[in-house]
């Protein structure tokens, strides 16, 4: 049995399976520690070799720290600092695990749905420690009552439907993270297997003709590489803006229910 989470049947991996048990076992897990592990190394390597003048790994995380802590500054403004080591980090470990994919030999840990709900169950936790290290515990719930309003409105509809609303929220967040990073990062490799799954096929083909149409989907590779490249930049950048965002608005919304009750 597998517990991939979504991910594809590949033929082919360079790492063995993680096996939770001898009937689970999953390649994402194997994969995601993989990618932890070269982002470690990575992160060890620059410190290690850290000059003033930056050169090759060292210039490459400095070029993608900044981009992130620029993004968390315009979201953040001056408490950026406090947040910005969570969401470098998710962001490079992200950016690796959909890179990876693009190897032969290797996949996307983030073409498992159970590796994205896990980064986006980490995000929700900071969500809520955010809004309660500021608010504290008692004034963190209150943003679940309703506002004021018109006795009928609150006794009617207000009473059930604020806080409804407000729960869902948090529950659909995670899934939306999820399921948009899956998403994207699943069709990359679907559309990269089924390039490579074509070409055999026609290789194989005794007629000719059929053949040589197997020069199309290899033609096709690279130009889907590139693609995927972008693709992966693009949604590591999307999963770590958004989780700023929600992130900020845990922050913004407790600080302005504070001055709302100074006034």
């Amino acid at each position: 049995m597998s517990a991939e989470g979504g991910g594809l049947p590949h033929t082919f991996h360079l790492l063995p399976a993680f096996s939770l048990s001898p009937e689970i076992h999953s390649y994402a897990v194997s994969y995601s520690f993989l990618a932890m592990g070269l982002v470690l190394l990575a992160a060890l390597f620059a410190r290690i070799t850290l000059s003033i003048a930056p050169r090759r790994v060292q210039n490459l995380l400095e070029w993608l720290i900044e981009i992130v802590e620029e993004q968390g500054r315009g979201i953040f403004g001056e408490k950026a600092a406090r947040y910005m080591p969570f969401f470098v980090a998710v962001f490079l470990y992200i950016l690796t695990c959909n890179l990876m994919g693009l190897i032969p030999g290797f996949m996307s840990p983030t073409a498992s749905y159970h590796t994205n709900f896990a980064m986006a169950i980490s995000v929700a936790l900071l969500t809520q420690w955010a809004g309660i290290r500021i608010q504290g515990l008692k004034g963190y719930l209150k943003h679940f009552l309703p506002p004021p309003c018109p006795w009928w409105l609150m006794w009617t509809i207000m009473w059930w439907m604020w806080p409804m609303i407000h729960l869902l929220e948090q529950f659909i967040r995670p899934v939306s993270l999820t399921m948009r990073l899956f998403g994207n990062i699943y069709a990359k490799e679907l559309l990269l297997m089924m390039l490579a799954f074509v070409s055999v096929l026609f290789l194989g083909h005794p007629q000719g003709f059929v053949k040589g149409l197997s020069v199309m989907p290899i033609m096709l590779r690279p130009a889907i590489i590139l693609l995927g490249t972008l693709v992966s930049i693009v949604q590591a950048a999307v999963f770590t803006i958004l989780s700023m965002v929600y992130v900020a608005l845990a922050v913004e919304m407790h600080e302005e229910h504070d001055k709302a009750e100074a006034h």
